[in-house]
Protein backbone atom coordinates (compact mmCIF):
# COMPACT_ATOMS: atom_id res chain seq x y z
CA UNK A 1 0.00 0.00 0.00
CA UNK A 2 1.37 3.62 -1.03
CA UNK A 3 1.62 5.37 2.02
CA UNK A 4 2.62 8.76 1.30
CA UNK A 5 4.73 11.05 -1.10
CA UNK A 6 8.45 11.85 -0.04
CA UNK A 7 7.36 15.85 0.51
CA UNK A 8 4.71 13.62 2.89
CA UNK A 9 7.47 12.50 4.75
CA UNK A 10 9.17 15.86 5.11
CA UNK A 11 6.34 17.07 6.71
CA UNK A 12 5.79 14.58 8.74
CA UNK A 13 9.12 14.30 10.38
CA UNK A 14 10.90 17.45 9.46
CA UNK A 15 13.99 18.31 7.25
CA UNK A 16 17.42 18.43 8.40
CA UNK A 17 18.65 21.33 10.42
CA UNK A 18 20.33 24.10 8.21
CA UNK A 19 22.96 26.58 10.69
CA UNK A 20 22.93 30.27 10.39
CA UNK A 21 25.53 31.92 7.60
CA UNK A 22 27.88 33.83 9.17
CA UNK A 23 27.61 37.43 9.12
CA UNK A 24 29.94 40.64 9.28
CA UNK A 25 29.20 40.30 13.25
CA UNK A 26 30.54 36.84 13.29
CA UNK A 27 33.70 38.59 13.77
CA UNK A 28 35.50 36.10 11.39
CA UNK A 29 38.94 36.11 10.75
CA UNK A 30 41.19 36.98 7.46
CA UNK A 31 41.80 34.48 5.05
CA UNK A 32 45.02 32.25 5.23
CA UNK A 33 46.37 29.99 2.60
CA UNK A 34 45.18 27.10 5.25
CA UNK A 35 41.67 28.02 6.49
CA UNK A 36 40.52 29.78 3.16
CA UNK A 37 36.58 28.98 2.91
CA UNK A 38 35.89 25.61 0.55
CA UNK A 39 32.85 24.37 -1.11
CA UNK A 40 29.98 23.51 1.62
CA UNK A 41 27.78 21.00 0.88
CA UNK A 42 25.32 20.39 3.84
CA UNK A 43 22.74 17.94 2.81
CA UNK A 44 24.23 14.79 0.50
CA UNK A 45 22.07 12.74 -1.34
CA UNK A 46 22.90 8.88 -0.88
CA UNK A 47 24.22 7.41 -3.92
CA UNK A 48 22.66 4.32 -5.47
CA UNK A 49 25.79 2.08 -4.48
CA UNK A 50 25.95 3.64 -0.29
CA UNK A 51 21.64 2.99 -0.78
CA UNK A 52 21.95 -0.46 -1.15
CA UNK A 53 25.28 -0.97 1.25
CA UNK A 54 23.16 0.49 4.21
CA UNK A 55 20.08 -1.43 3.05
CA UNK A 56 22.21 -4.40 3.43
CA UNK A 57 24.20 -3.81 6.32
CA UNK A 58 21.02 -2.43 8.10
CA UNK A 59 17.73 -4.60 7.06
CA UNK A 60 19.73 -8.09 5.81
CA UNK A 61 18.08 -6.71 2.02
CA UNK A 62 20.27 -8.33 -1.10
CA UNK A 63 17.67 -7.16 -3.49
CA UNK A 64 19.68 -4.10 -4.55
CA UNK A 65 17.09 -1.79 -5.30
CA UNK A 66 18.78 1.35 -6.69
CA UNK A 67 19.41 -0.67 -9.77
CA UNK A 68 15.91 0.57 -11.17
CA UNK A 69 17.29 4.02 -9.73
CA UNK A 70 18.42 7.39 -12.06
CA UNK A 71 22.13 6.83 -12.36
CA UNK A 72 24.14 10.50 -10.48
CA UNK A 73 25.77 12.74 -13.16
CA UNK A 74 29.42 12.54 -12.51
CA UNK A 75 32.18 14.84 -11.35
CA UNK A 76 35.39 14.29 -12.86
CA UNK A 77 34.44 10.25 -12.79
CA UNK A 78 33.12 10.37 -9.04
CA UNK A 79 29.47 9.97 -8.35
CA UNK A 80 29.36 11.19 -5.06
CA UNK A 81 28.87 14.96 -5.78
CA UNK A 82 26.98 16.39 -3.46
CA UNK A 83 26.51 19.55 -5.13
CA UNK A 84 25.50 17.46 -8.75
CA UNK A 85 23.62 14.39 -6.83
CA UNK A 86 20.22 15.45 -6.10
CA UNK A 87 16.95 14.39 -5.76
CA UNK A 88 14.41 14.60 -8.83
CA UNK A 89 11.19 13.47 -9.57
CA UNK A 90 11.85 10.09 -10.80
CA UNK A 91 13.96 9.31 -8.16
CA UNK A 92 11.40 10.56 -5.51
CA UNK A 93 8.90 7.69 -7.37
CA UNK A 94 11.78 4.85 -6.95
CA UNK A 95 12.46 5.70 -3.54
CA UNK A 96 8.51 5.25 -2.75
CA UNK A 97 8.27 1.94 -4.64
CA UNK A 98 12.23 0.42 -3.18
CA UNK A 99 10.74 1.75 0.54
CA UNK A 100 7.47 -0.71 -0.25
CA UNK A 101 9.31 -3.64 -1.26
CA UNK A 102 11.69 -3.74 1.21
CA UNK A 103 9.80 -2.88 4.32
CA UNK A 104 7.36 -5.78 3.46
CA UNK A 105 9.93 -8.46 2.47
CA UNK A 106 11.92 -7.41 5.82
CA UNK A 107 8.75 -7.75 7.89
CA UNK A 108 7.89 -10.97 6.29
CA UNK A 109 11.24 -12.35 6.71
CA UNK A 110 12.91 -10.48 9.98
CA UNK A 111 10.04 -9.57 12.12
CA UNK A 112 11.24 -11.25 15.13
CA UNK A 113 14.80 -9.12 14.37
CA UNK A 114 13.12 -5.82 13.75
CA UNK A 115 11.70 -5.96 17.16
CA UNK A 116 13.04 -8.64 19.17
CA UNK A 117 9.80 -8.49 21.77
CA UNK A 118 8.13 -11.44 23.87
CA UNK A 119 4.94 -9.22 23.36
CA UNK A 120 3.89 -7.04 20.51
CA UNK A 121 2.79 -3.92 22.85
CA UNK A 122 3.75 -0.18 23.01
CA UNK A 123 7.28 -1.30 24.76
CA UNK A 124 7.93 -2.80 21.71
CA UNK A 125 6.73 -0.90 19.08
CA UNK A 126 8.89 2.25 20.98
CA UNK A 127 11.89 -0.17 21.32
CA UNK A 128 11.66 -0.99 17.40
CA UNK A 129 11.27 3.37 16.66
CA UNK A 130 13.96 3.90 18.75
CA UNK A 131 16.64 1.05 17.68
CA UNK A 132 15.86 0.97 13.87
CA UNK A 133 15.62 4.83 13.82
CA UNK A 134 18.57 5.35 15.26
CA UNK A 135 20.24 3.09 12.86
CA UNK A 136 18.81 4.11 9.23
CA UNK A 137 18.97 8.07 10.78
CA UNK A 138 22.42 7.05 11.96
CA UNK A 139 21.70 9.24 15.16
CA UNK A 140 19.62 9.43 17.95
CA UNK A 141 15.94 10.20 17.04
CA UNK A 142 14.72 13.77 18.43
CA UNK A 143 11.42 13.91 20.83
CA UNK A 144 9.60 15.56 17.83
CA UNK A 145 10.61 12.69 15.41
CA UNK A 146 9.60 10.28 18.50
CA UNK A 147 6.02 11.34 18.68
CA UNK A 148 5.55 11.69 15.12
CA UNK A 149 6.52 7.63 14.20
CA UNK A 150 4.75 6.52 17.55
CA UNK A 151 1.74 8.41 16.04
CA UNK A 152 2.03 7.20 12.93
CA UNK A 153 2.25 3.64 14.38
CA UNK A 154 -0.34 3.77 16.29
CA UNK A 155 -2.61 5.11 14.36
CA UNK A 156 -1.72 2.29 11.76
CA UNK A 157 -2.01 -0.19 14.34
CA UNK A 158 -5.39 0.53 14.92
CA UNK A 159 -6.69 0.41 12.34
CA UNK A 160 -4.86 -2.82 11.13
CA UNK A 161 -2.54 -4.62 13.24
CA UNK A 162 0.92 -4.91 14.88
CA UNK A 163 2.93 -5.95 11.77
CA UNK A 164 1.52 -3.52 9.41
CA UNK A 165 2.17 -0.60 11.41
CA UNK A 166 5.61 -1.90 11.55
CA UNK A 167 6.37 -2.34 7.92
CA UNK A 168 4.48 1.08 7.28
CA UNK A 169 6.74 2.89 9.70
CA UNK A 170 9.33 1.62 8.06
CA UNK A 171 8.65 2.25 4.63
CA UNK A 172 7.98 5.49 6.54
CA UNK A 173 11.52 5.92 7.54
CA UNK A 174 13.06 4.51 4.42
CA UNK A 175 11.10 7.47 2.58
CA UNK A 176 12.71 10.65 5.04
CA UNK A 177 15.23 12.80 4.11
CA UNK A 178 16.97 11.89 7.40
CA UNK A 179 17.60 8.46 5.91
CA UNK A 180 18.01 9.35 2.33
CA UNK A 181 20.37 12.27 3.03
CA UNK A 182 23.66 12.75 5.19
CA UNK A 183 23.74 15.99 7.03
CA UNK A 184 27.51 17.38 7.50
CA UNK A 185 25.88 21.22 9.04
CA UNK A 186 28.67 20.89 11.94
CA UNK A 187 28.53 23.65 15.05
CA UNK A 188 27.88 26.95 14.67
CA UNK A 189 30.94 28.66 13.49
CA UNK A 190 33.58 30.58 16.14
CA UNK A 191 35.25 33.85 15.40
CA UNK A 192 38.40 32.04 15.49
CA UNK A 193 38.05 29.68 12.56
CA UNK A 194 36.97 29.51 8.61
CA UNK A 195 36.56 25.92 9.94
CA UNK A 196 33.77 24.18 12.23
CA UNK A 197 33.80 20.41 13.52
CA UNK A 198 31.16 18.25 12.48
CA UNK A 199 29.06 16.60 15.69
CA UNK A 200 29.99 13.16 16.76
CA UNK A 201 27.40 11.39 14.54
CA UNK A 202 27.71 13.67 11.46
CA UNK A 203 31.25 12.56 12.12
CA UNK A 204 30.17 8.68 11.91
CA UNK A 205 28.76 9.21 8.74
CA UNK A 206 31.21 10.74 7.03
CA UNK A 207 33.53 8.36 8.81
CA UNK A 208 31.46 4.93 7.64
CA UNK A 209 30.63 6.02 4.08
CA UNK A 210 33.78 6.76 3.50
CA UNK A 211 35.94 3.63 4.89
CA UNK A 212 32.70 1.40 4.25
CA UNK A 213 30.29 3.05 1.16
CA UNK A 214 27.63 2.57 4.15
CA UNK A 215 26.22 3.30 7.38
CA UNK A 216 27.62 3.82 10.84
CA UNK A 217 27.42 0.37 13.21
CA UNK A 218 26.31 0.29 16.61
CA UNK A 219 30.10 0.45 18.14
CA UNK A 220 30.21 3.55 15.99
CA UNK A 221 26.91 5.27 16.57
CA UNK A 222 27.82 4.80 20.38
CA UNK A 223 31.28 6.70 20.37
CA UNK A 224 29.59 9.46 18.07
CA UNK A 225 26.49 9.67 21.39
CA UNK A 226 29.62 9.63 24.21
CA UNK A 227 31.27 12.81 22.10
CA UNK A 228 34.41 10.15 21.49
CA UNK A 229 34.81 11.02 17.69
CA UNK A 230 35.48 14.94 18.47
CA UNK A 231 38.91 13.43 19.51
CA UNK A 232 41.67 12.51 16.99
CA UNK A 233 43.07 10.08 19.01
CA UNK A 234 39.74 7.59 19.09
CA UNK A 235 39.01 8.56 15.75
CA UNK A 236 42.13 6.73 14.34
CA UNK A 237 41.01 4.11 16.85
CA UNK A 238 37.64 3.57 15.18
CA UNK A 239 38.88 4.20 11.45
CA UNK A 240 41.64 1.43 12.33
CA UNK A 241 39.21 -0.65 13.83
CA UNK A 242 37.07 -0.19 10.68
CA UNK A 243 39.94 -0.61 8.39
CA UNK A 244 40.47 -4.32 9.81
CA UNK A 245 36.30 -4.97 8.81
CA UNK A 246 35.73 -7.05 5.63
CA UNK A 247 33.32 -3.90 4.61
CA UNK A 248 36.85 -2.24 4.16
CA UNK A 249 37.26 -3.77 0.98
CA UNK A 250 33.58 -2.54 -0.21
CA UNK A 251 34.94 0.71 0.43
CA UNK A 252 37.85 0.57 -1.22
CA UNK A 253 36.94 -1.14 -4.07
CA UNK A 254 34.02 1.70 -4.34
CA UNK A 255 36.82 4.30 -4.96
CA UNK A 256 38.70 1.80 -7.64
CA UNK A 257 35.01 1.17 -9.56
CA UNK A 258 34.93 4.59 -10.41
CA UNK A 259 38.83 5.96 -10.40
CA UNK A 260 39.05 2.78 -13.24
CA UNK A 261 35.48 2.97 -14.58
CA UNK A 262 35.33 -0.46 -13.80
CA UNK A 263 31.49 -0.81 -14.44
CA UNK A 264 32.32 0.10 -18.46
CA UNK A 265 34.33 -3.41 -18.59
CA UNK A 266 32.10 -5.98 -18.67
CA UNK A 267 29.97 -3.99 -21.28
CA UNK A 268 32.64 -3.80 -23.48
CA UNK A 269 31.70 -4.57 -27.57
CA UNK A 270 34.99 -5.38 -30.19
CA UNK A 271 34.55 -6.05 -33.98
CA UNK A 272 34.65 -9.70 -34.16
CA UNK A 273 35.91 -8.48 -37.42
CA UNK A 274 38.96 -7.49 -35.92
CA UNK A 275 39.22 -9.42 -33.01
CA UNK A 276 37.67 -13.06 -33.87
CA UNK A 277 38.41 -14.13 -30.34
CA UNK A 278 36.07 -11.68 -28.31
CA UNK A 279 32.85 -12.71 -27.30
CA UNK A 280 30.82 -11.29 -24.63
CA UNK A 281 32.02 -14.31 -21.98
CA UNK A 282 35.53 -12.94 -22.19
CA UNK A 283 34.36 -8.80 -21.13
CA UNK A 284 32.71 -10.35 -18.48
CA UNK A 285 36.40 -12.55 -17.61
CA UNK A 286 38.16 -8.97 -18.16
CA UNK A 287 36.17 -7.49 -15.28
CA UNK A 288 36.48 -10.46 -12.90
CA UNK A 289 40.15 -10.50 -13.52
CA UNK A 290 41.01 -7.02 -12.67
CA UNK A 291 38.69 -6.85 -9.62
CA UNK A 292 40.72 -10.00 -8.60
CA UNK A 293 43.82 -8.69 -9.24
CA UNK A 294 43.04 -5.04 -7.59
CA UNK A 295 41.46 -7.06 -4.39
CA UNK A 296 45.10 -9.30 -4.43
CA UNK A 297 46.63 -5.86 -4.04
CA UNK A 298 44.82 -4.79 -1.29
CA UNK A 299 44.86 -7.64 0.56
CA UNK A 300 48.79 -8.26 0.31
CA UNK A 301 51.27 -5.64 0.17
CA UNK A 302 49.01 -3.19 -0.11
CA UNK A 303 50.81 -0.12 -1.82
CA UNK A 304 50.48 2.11 -4.80
CA UNK A 305 53.91 0.54 -5.71
CA UNK A 306 52.43 -3.26 -5.63
CA UNK A 307 49.46 -1.48 -7.82
CA UNK A 308 51.95 -0.31 -10.38
CA UNK A 309 54.25 -3.31 -10.71
CA UNK A 310 52.89 -6.51 -9.66
CA UNK A 311 53.20 -9.03 -12.65
CA UNK A 312 50.24 -11.34 -11.21
CA UNK A 313 47.19 -11.99 -13.04
CA UNK A 314 43.94 -13.73 -12.54
CA UNK A 315 43.08 -16.43 -15.44
CA UNK A 316 39.65 -18.67 -16.45
CA UNK A 317 39.37 -20.57 -19.59
CA UNK A 318 38.37 -17.70 -21.22
CA UNK A 319 41.25 -15.95 -21.22
CA UNK A 320 43.40 -18.58 -22.96
CA UNK A 321 45.00 -15.87 -25.39
CA UNK A 322 46.89 -14.27 -22.11
CA UNK A 323 48.53 -17.86 -21.93
CA UNK A 324 46.08 -19.13 -19.89
CA UNK A 325 46.22 -22.63 -19.71
CA UNK A 326 43.05 -23.10 -17.39
CA UNK A 327 40.34 -25.38 -18.11
CA UNK A 328 38.05 -24.09 -16.12
CA UNK A 329 35.68 -21.03 -15.37
CA UNK A 330 37.32 -20.52 -11.76
CA UNK A 331 39.75 -17.96 -11.79
CA UNK A 332 43.83 -18.61 -10.26
CA UNK A 333 46.55 -16.31 -9.74
CA UNK A 334 49.46 -16.76 -12.08
CA UNK A 335 52.70 -14.94 -12.47
CA UNK A 336 53.05 -13.41 -15.54
CA UNK A 337 56.42 -12.61 -17.54
CA UNK A 338 57.35 -9.41 -15.87
CA UNK A 339 58.83 -7.67 -19.52
CA UNK A 340 54.95 -8.10 -20.59
CA UNK A 341 52.72 -8.10 -17.24
CA UNK A 342 53.86 -5.34 -14.89
CA UNK A 343 50.96 -4.03 -12.46
CA UNK A 344 47.56 -2.29 -13.12
CA UNK A 345 48.32 -0.86 -16.55
CA UNK A 346 49.02 -4.21 -18.11
CA UNK A 347 45.88 -6.10 -17.20
CA UNK A 348 43.98 -7.19 -19.96
CA UNK A 349 40.52 -5.47 -18.84
CA UNK A 350 41.82 -2.10 -18.51
CA UNK A 351 43.88 -2.18 -21.65
CA UNK A 352 40.58 -3.39 -23.22
CA UNK A 353 38.98 -0.53 -21.77
CA UNK A 354 41.56 1.73 -22.74
CA UNK A 355 41.24 0.71 -26.60
CA UNK A 356 38.46 1.65 -29.88
CA UNK A 357 36.49 -1.79 -31.09
CA UNK A 358 38.66 -2.17 -33.77
CA UNK A 359 42.33 -1.37 -32.85
CA UNK A 360 44.21 0.37 -29.36
CA UNK A 361 44.37 3.66 -28.55
CA UNK A 362 47.81 5.31 -27.78
CA UNK A 363 45.34 8.56 -27.33
CA UNK A 364 43.02 6.82 -24.69
CA UNK A 365 46.07 5.20 -22.63
CA UNK A 366 48.17 8.56 -22.68
CA UNK A 367 45.38 10.74 -21.60
CA UNK A 368 44.73 8.36 -18.41
CA UNK A 369 48.61 7.81 -17.57
CA UNK A 370 48.10 12.26 -17.57
CA UNK A 371 45.02 12.62 -15.89
CA UNK A 372 45.05 9.63 -13.27
CA UNK A 373 48.28 9.38 -12.48
CA UNK A 374 50.14 12.37 -12.79
CA UNK A 375 46.99 15.11 -12.51
CA UNK A 376 47.99 16.80 -15.29
CA UNK A 377 44.89 16.48 -17.56
CA UNK A 378 45.29 17.73 -21.06
CA UNK A 379 42.87 20.54 -22.64
CA UNK A 380 40.12 19.82 -24.55
CA UNK A 381 40.61 19.55 -28.07
CA UNK A 382 39.67 22.62 -30.47
CA UNK A 383 36.36 22.60 -31.63
CA UNK A 384 37.03 22.17 -34.66
CA UNK A 385 39.13 19.44 -34.78
CA UNK A 386 38.37 16.35 -35.68
CA UNK A 387 39.14 13.39 -32.87
CA UNK A 388 37.41 10.71 -34.62
CA UNK A 389 40.54 7.42 -34.65
CA UNK A 390 42.15 6.88 -38.00
CA UNK A 391 40.86 4.16 -39.88
CA UNK A 392 42.95 0.81 -39.55
CA UNK A 393 45.06 0.73 -42.02
CA UNK A 394 46.19 -3.00 -42.85
CA UNK A 395 49.41 -1.13 -44.35
CA UNK A 396 50.92 0.51 -41.86
CA UNK A 397 51.04 0.34 -37.78
CA UNK A 398 48.98 2.00 -35.19
CA UNK A 399 51.49 4.33 -34.13
CA UNK A 400 52.34 4.95 -37.75
CA UNK A 401 48.53 6.24 -37.67
CA UNK A 402 47.97 8.34 -34.99
CA UNK A 403 51.37 9.97 -35.34
CA UNK A 404 49.66 12.26 -37.63
CA UNK A 405 48.40 14.16 -34.75
CA UNK A 406 52.17 16.02 -34.53
CA UNK A 407 51.81 16.97 -38.09
CA UNK A 408 48.10 19.01 -37.01
CA UNK A 409 49.35 22.37 -35.94
CA UNK A 410 46.61 22.77 -33.53
CA UNK A 411 46.96 19.34 -32.03
CA UNK A 412 50.78 19.09 -31.58
CA UNK A 413 50.77 21.22 -28.52
CA UNK A 414 48.53 18.26 -26.31
CA UNK A 415 49.65 15.40 -28.34
CA UNK A 416 53.65 16.15 -27.74
CA UNK A 417 52.53 15.09 -24.16
CA UNK A 418 49.90 12.85 -24.48
CA UNK A 419 51.51 10.71 -27.36
CA UNK A 420 55.05 9.41 -26.43
CA UNK A 421 52.69 8.04 -23.07
CA UNK A 422 50.20 6.38 -25.14
CA UNK A 423 53.08 4.55 -27.80
CA UNK A 424 54.22 3.07 -24.89
CA UNK A 425 51.34 0.81 -24.64
CA UNK A 426 51.68 -0.78 -28.35
CA UNK A 427 52.58 -4.21 -27.32
CA UNK A 428 49.06 -4.98 -26.51
CA UNK A 429 46.50 -4.66 -28.70
CA UNK A 430 43.00 -3.57 -28.28
CA UNK A 431 41.98 -7.15 -26.47
CA UNK A 432 44.89 -6.51 -24.28
CA UNK A 433 46.82 -9.03 -25.64
CA UNK A 434 50.48 -8.86 -25.95
CA UNK A 435 51.90 -8.51 -29.35
CA UNK A 436 55.23 -8.58 -30.99
CA UNK A 437 53.75 -6.95 -34.30
CA UNK A 438 51.17 -4.86 -35.65
CA UNK A 439 50.12 -5.78 -39.26
CA UNK A 440 53.30 -7.50 -39.48
CA UNK A 441 55.37 -4.67 -38.82
CA UNK A 442 57.79 -4.82 -35.63
CA UNK A 443 56.42 -3.08 -32.45
CA UNK A 444 57.66 0.31 -31.39
CA UNK A 445 56.80 0.90 -27.89
CA UNK A 446 59.36 3.23 -27.17
CA UNK A 447 57.73 6.24 -25.69
CA UNK A 448 59.12 9.15 -22.90
CA UNK A 449 57.36 11.52 -20.79
CA UNK A 450 58.08 15.12 -22.02
CA UNK A 451 57.21 17.18 -18.90
CA UNK A 452 56.46 16.37 -15.11
CA UNK A 453 56.18 18.69 -11.85
CA UNK A 454 58.67 15.81 -10.56
CA UNK A 455 61.50 16.14 -13.01
CA UNK A 456 63.02 12.44 -12.34
CA UNK A 457 59.79 11.46 -14.61
CA UNK A 458 60.83 13.64 -17.64
CA UNK A 459 62.87 11.28 -19.91
CA UNK A 460 62.67 8.25 -22.11
CA UNK A 461 61.30 4.74 -21.72
CA UNK A 462 60.54 1.52 -23.76
CA UNK A 463 57.40 -0.33 -22.67
CA UNK A 464 55.24 -0.30 -20.18
CA UNK A 465 57.09 -2.20 -17.37
CA UNK A 466 60.13 0.37 -17.75
CA UNK A 467 57.15 3.12 -17.55
CA UNK A 468 55.53 1.75 -14.04
CA UNK A 469 59.12 1.50 -12.61
CA UNK A 470 59.29 4.93 -12.54
CA UNK A 471 55.96 5.86 -11.81
CA UNK A 472 55.82 3.53 -8.92
CA UNK A 473 58.48 5.86 -7.58
CA UNK A 474 57.26 9.02 -7.89
CA UNK A 475 56.05 11.61 -5.40
CA UNK A 476 54.04 13.13 -8.05
CA UNK A 477 52.16 10.11 -9.04
CA UNK A 478 51.71 9.46 -5.45
CA UNK A 479 50.54 13.22 -4.31
CA UNK A 480 47.80 12.53 -7.21
CA UNK A 481 46.45 9.76 -5.89
CA UNK A 482 46.02 11.06 -2.84
CA UNK A 483 44.19 14.49 -4.56
CA UNK A 484 42.20 11.37 -6.23
CA UNK A 485 41.55 9.60 -2.72
CA UNK A 486 40.52 12.81 -0.80
CA UNK A 487 38.21 14.45 -3.50
CA UNK A 488 36.45 10.80 -3.28
CA UNK A 489 36.49 10.93 0.50
CA UNK A 490 35.17 14.46 0.80
CA UNK A 491 32.50 14.14 -2.48
CA UNK A 492 33.30 17.63 -3.78
CA UNK A 493 36.32 19.49 -5.48
CA UNK A 494 38.89 20.59 -3.55
CA UNK A 495 40.10 24.20 -3.06
CA UNK A 496 42.55 26.54 -1.71
CA UNK A 497 40.79 25.72 1.68
CA UNK A 498 41.90 22.29 1.14
CA UNK A 499 45.48 23.01 0.94
CA UNK A 500 47.21 21.84 3.71
CA UNK A 501 45.13 19.33 4.31
CA UNK A 502 45.92 17.73 1.18
CA UNK A 503 49.89 18.82 1.40
CA UNK A 504 49.89 16.81 4.61
CA UNK A 505 48.19 14.01 3.78
CA UNK A 506 50.17 13.47 0.61
CA UNK A 507 53.74 13.44 2.85
CA UNK A 508 52.03 10.78 4.86
CA UNK A 509 51.31 8.30 2.15
CA UNK A 510 54.54 8.80 0.98
CA UNK A 511 56.19 8.46 3.83
CA UNK A 512 54.08 5.22 4.50
CA UNK A 513 55.70 4.02 1.08
CA UNK A 514 52.27 4.56 -0.61
CA UNK A 515 50.40 2.20 1.95
CA UNK A 516 46.76 2.38 1.44
CA UNK A 517 45.63 1.72 4.61
CA UNK A 518 47.96 4.43 5.79
CA UNK A 519 46.42 7.12 3.41
CA UNK A 520 42.60 6.70 4.73
CA UNK A 521 43.67 7.40 8.18
CA UNK A 522 45.83 10.48 7.25
CA UNK A 523 42.66 11.49 5.06
CA UNK A 524 40.67 10.72 8.40
CA UNK A 525 42.93 13.03 10.51
CA UNK A 526 43.13 15.84 8.11
CA UNK A 527 41.40 19.28 8.76
CA UNK A 528 39.52 18.86 5.71
CA UNK A 529 37.93 15.78 6.38
CA UNK A 530 36.93 16.03 10.15
CA UNK A 531 36.02 19.76 9.85
CA UNK A 532 32.89 21.54 7.48
CA UNK A 533 33.89 25.02 5.78
CA UNK A 534 32.06 28.13 6.63
CA UNK A 535 31.34 30.03 4.22
CA UNK A 536 32.26 33.85 3.87
CA UNK A 537 29.98 36.56 4.94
Amino acid sequence: MRLLSLTGVVLLTGCPKTGPTPTDDAGMPAITECDAPASRVPLRLLTRAEYDNTLHDLLGDDSNPSRDFPREPLAEGWDNDGNLNQVTDESVARYLEAAEVVAAQTVSQRADWLYRCPSKNSACAAQFIATIGRRLYRRALTDDETTALTTFFNTTEHNNDFDTAVEWTLQLMLQSPQFLYRVEEGANPTKSSWRTPLDGPEMASRLSYFLWASAPDDTLLDAAAAGALADPEALQAQATRMLQDAKAARGKARFFDLWLRLSDIGGLEKSTAAYPAFTPALATAWRASLDLFIDDVLDTEGTLAALLTSNSMFVNDQMSMYGSTQTSSTFTKVTMPAAQRNGLLTQPGFLARLSGPDQSSPIRRGIFVLDKLLCQVPPPPPANVDTTPPKVDLGGTTRQRFAQHSSNGSCAGCHALIDPLGFGFEHYDGLGAWRETDNGQPVDASGGITWASDETLVGAFNGVPELMGKLSRSKQVHDCFSKEWLRFAMGRGLGDGDACSLESVQTQFMKSGGNFNQLLLAIVGSDTFRTRPVEAP
